[in-house]
């Protein structure tokens, strides 16, 4: 799962977007999934800002500091999420308790920006990418469950610098999670979608301490987006 790579600049410019509108551009070669940032499209890529504290309070920049890259072919979302962070814990226990209360990446994605609540279906989707490589949603059963088919991860590490680079699937509303033929979006130039992301950071407690995202305001005490796909903030894909 985790994989070492060459350093990169820690300390380029980082954009912070309060509104969350989001600029993702296309890759010319599909970007290799391994936790580093090696491929040609994130050296041409912009970092944006993702402390924005939805939950707890401020903290170190030692303690914790996020930004993440966006980048799109007609078959993949790509993300790759760099955060510092001085304790790294391990978001499952056991199998999927406490999926929620160690440290994990959140990505909102509302396929046709449609917004609405997608609590228990999948008017959208809100994965929580665990430290093992999982992504973890409800379904329609009210259950919570991998959804590892949608997002291939890789995680890198040197030293309190955590790479986690993915390849993201987009499904609409009328996935079916009962059946093995749902076929992804294709991505094209100009579409939009409901987008956001966020970290949920655990320094060793029993639930995470912060909760730092990728715009301002995520809905009710911050805190809404797994519910409500109103509250993501947008991503604009783009030649």
């Amino acid at each position: 799962m985790v994989h070492p790579c060459e350093p990169f600049d820690a300390f380029e410019q980082v954009q912070a977007m309060e509104d969350g509108k989001l600029t993702a551009y296309k890759s010319k070669v599909p970007i290799v999934i391994d936790g580093c940032i090696a491929d040609e499209v994130w050296s041409q890529s912009d970092w944006y800002d993702m402390n924005y504290i939805w939950m707890g309070d401020p903290v170190a920049l030692e303690d914790y500091q996020g930004r993440f890259k966006v980048a799109w072919d007609e078959d993949f979302l790509y993300l790759i999420v760099a955060v510092n962070d001085d304790f790294l814990n391990p978001t499952l226990k056991d199998g999927l308790e406490n999926y929620w209360k160690g440290d994990y990446v959140e990505v909102f994605i509302d396929e046709d920006g449609s917004g609405g609540d997608h609590k228990f279906n999948h008017q959208a989707f809100a994965y929580h990418v665990s430290t093992e490589g999982h992504a973890i949603d409800k379904n329609t059963q009210e259950e919570t469950v991998f959804f590892d088919d949608h997002i291939n991860v890789q995680r890198s590490q040197n030293g309190s610098m955590y790479v986690w680079e993915m390849a993201i699937k987009l499904y609409g509303k009328n996935f079916d999670e009962n059946s093995n033929a749902n076929i992804p979006v294709s991505i094209k130039a100009e579409k939009r979608i409901g987008f956001s992301v966020a970290y949920g950071d655990n320094d060793g407690r029993l639930t995470r301490e912060n909760f730092m995202g990728s715009k301002k305001t995520h809905g009710a005490n911050n805190d809404e987006g797994y519910i409500n796909a109103d509250v993501f903030g947008s991503l604009l894909f783009k030649e």
